[in-house]
């Protein structure tokens, strides 16, 4: 079996334990990003894609973070900036300690992470225009500060547009860490967003995401969600979810070029026993 394929299988099996707290406590979950695509143009993963995302609205968000902790299997492991400061994500991953994992980027078997899916909070957004534009500045400028302090893991490769490149190449040649650091902005986010409330906002949606503003949409797309299916079990998304990925990806059912079918991880370690490439 290849790498990608196992780690599809440890993904699934961490989803349905998520997904059981979410059923049982009434939690609102929903596919987003790849993982919606995937459940769309795949029926399940994307081929090269080696993680899940989801969504939870933020009170059901900050509920799930209260009790998953003692209701998930012991091998699983709930990760974020608020459980471990030194954490480098601002969002929460559920981690499968049972298995280890490398970054491809890194390639260093000793800086080596768990198998994990990704859970986002759902948050509002202003609804004045202008206000929404200085709001998602300021998230942004946090999120940027936050990376860089930590310049060895920015993605040279992500294509970006020149006004990026220029503020990226003058805040590398800053020492950013002498005057904050990243947990600093992780709370000062945290602060922006949960001011936020997504039942009063027409716009809604996931802005530390990989698209950022782009993965903020009119609350409709949202809805209730409908079922998806999504390899062998049933997901929740968005209801309108071909507005929502034409929105964030454009003509969405057209595959990438080849050289832009990036997986992230590969897996080194299962239950102690190393696995061969």
């Amino acid at each position: 079996m290849e790498n990608i394929e196992r780690l599809h299988q440890i993904d699934i099996e961490i989803v349905k334990e998520v997904v059981k707290i979410c059923d049982k406590h009434n939690l609102l979950y929903y596919m987003i990003g790849g993982t919606m695509l995937g459940a769309i143009r795949h029926k399940g993963f994307i081929p090269w894609d080696d993680d899940v995302d989801l969504g939870m609205p933020r009170e059901d968000y900050e509920e799930f973070l209260k009790i998953a902790s003692k209701e998930l299997p012991d091998y699983l492991k709930i990760v974020n900036y608020r459980t471990d400061p030194k954490y480098q994500y601002y969002i929460t991953r559920v981690l499968d300690t049972n298995t280890k994992v490398i970054e491809e980027r890194i390639g260093n078997d000793s800086k080596y992470t768990h198998a994990s899916i990704d859970i986002f909070p759902i948050d509002g957004t202003p609804n004045n225009v202008l206000f929404r534009k200085i709001y998602f500045f300021r998230v942004l400028s946090h999120r940027a500060l936050m990376s860089l302090c930590y310049k060895d893991s920015i993605d040279r490769k992500r294509k970006r547009g020149l006004i990026e490149k220029a503020f990226l190449w003058i805040m590398e040649h800053i020492p950013v860490e002498k005057f904050t650091t990243p947990y600093k902005q992780k709370c000062k986010i945290d602060r922006l967003m949960r001011k936020q409330d997504v039942k009063r906002s027409k716009y809604i949606g996931n802005i530390m995401g990989a698209y950022r503003t782009r993965e903020i949409v009119p609350k409709e797309f949202y809805g209730k969600g409908k079922f998806y299916q999504f390899e062998d079990i049933q997901l929740r998304g968005l209801a309108m979810y071909d507005e929502y990925l034409k929105h964030t990806y454009g003509n969405y059912m057209e595959l990438p070029p080849e050289d832009k079918r990036k997986t992230h991880f590969k897996i080194i370690e299962i239950h102690g026993e190393k696995v061969a490439d």
